[in-house]
């Protein structure tokens, strides 16, 4: 199967950049994950045989690099922490208010287990729950179930941040 690889990164180069948000905090290191992920999947594509739909071909790939780097980074010894945020620049407060919700969603979907900030990061991208199932090799059911209790334990991290 013949794909324009650069073409089909560049559709979904704004979903990646939504993954490694949700699994990484510091935007340098969001960066470096987003590229980790591009690269995998240029490596990957020649191996698509059309098994599924591309995209979850894709999120499979980017999720399974996702986990990869977190237990990576949660191997290192970290000798300090990056707490700089960057500010919005509009001047806008309906934007910076809405960064800011943005922000605080991100923050607590860092704090989830690895599996359910998984799970919630496809839920929020809009995948099926089949195809969700089908990208963490478990059941449709078990996927329905396990974002319910992802929601619910994303709610009580928001709520306790208020």
């Amino acid at each position: 199967m013949k794909i324009d690889k650069d073409k089909k990164l560049e559709e979904f180069w704004p979903r990646l950049a939504r993954i490694a948000s949700a699994y990484e905090m510091m935007p340098h290191l969001q960066q470096e994950l987003q590229q980790e992920m591009a690269l995998a999947i240029w490596q990957a594509l020649d191996r698509f045989r059309g098994d599924s739909s591309i995209e979850t071909f894709f999120y499979k790939i980017a999720h399974n690099v996702a986990v990869g780097h977190v237990k990576k980074q949660v191997k290192q010894v970290k000798t300090s922490q990056d707490t700089c945020e960057v500010a919005s620049e509009s001047s806008l407060e309906q934007d910076y208010s809405k960064e800011q919700q943005l922000d605080r969603l991100m923050k607590a979907i860092r704090q989830l287990p690895l599996i359910q900030r998984q799970l919630i990061t496809l839920f929020l991208d809009g995948l099926k729950q089949q195809d969700i199932a089908e990208i963490m090799g478990i059941t449709e059911n078990n996927v329905a179930v396990r974002v319910n209790r992802a929601k619910k334990s994303l709610q009580e991290i928001m709520t306790k941040a208020e």
